[in-house]
């Protein structure tokens, strides 16, 4: 009636469960490692995110309003790049003017550049373009330090010239607000 049943060794029994734990443990050592990929994707994620939201230019200074005849006719923005930023084009970089009744968007092709101003005064470099010659603009991107490329670099001070007569048709009236925007081709726009 009863049949001889063998029943598992000790060693049999380590073997099993040695083979049971390496298992788990490959196991443990996917997940883990499947979590340590996805915090390190949702890092970058983040960093790129935030590198898109915040803004590559600073103002670098107090901005200046040029006066002729109880108008604001013109507005120079010192502009540098934020600490850590990768540099920024100005030949891909627009500019956009509000006022209470007009919408200004200046392209890059329109944004004239001047490296080396013979004048320390930025209404005068940008009227006459940075040389002698009288080459009016209606916006200019002067750079008073820098290495003469067209990248708004760490450590350059740059000054965005604009001629609001030419460019909104006449000046500012005293109090007339005006906002003016500058798009780098990467990140956030600056206000102003």
């Amino acid at each position: 009636m009863y049949k001889k049943v063998k029943g598992m060794v000790g060693i049999e029994a380590a073997i099993v469960l040695i083979a049971f734990v390496i298992v788990a443990a490959a196991l443990a050592f996917v997940a883990l490692n499947m979590g340590f990929f996805t915090t390190q994707k949702s890092k970058e994620v983040i960093a790129r995110g935030l590198e898109e939201a915040s803004s590559a230019l600073e103002v670098d200074g107090s901005i200046i309003g040029k006066n002729d005849n109880n108008k604001m006719s013109g507005i120079a923005i010192p502009l540098k790049l934020a600490t850590g930023r990768t540099p920024i084009d100005i030949k891909k970089t627009s500019i956009k003017i509000v006022t209470a009744d007009k919408v200004v968007i200046l392209s890059a092709d329109s944004i004239n550049a001047i490296h080396e101003p013979q004048s320390s005064d930025p209404f005068e470099a940008a009227a006459t373009g940075g040389g002698a010659g009288g080459t009016g603009t209606k916006a200019a991107l002067i750079e008073y330090q820098g290495d003469g490329d067209s990248l708004i670099e760490e450590g350059e001070k740059w000054v965005l010239v604009l001629d609001l007569a030419q460019t909104l048709g006449e000046g500012l009236d005293p109090y007339e607000k005006i906002t003016v925007e500058v798009k780098p081709p990467v990140g956030a726009p600056l206000t102003v």
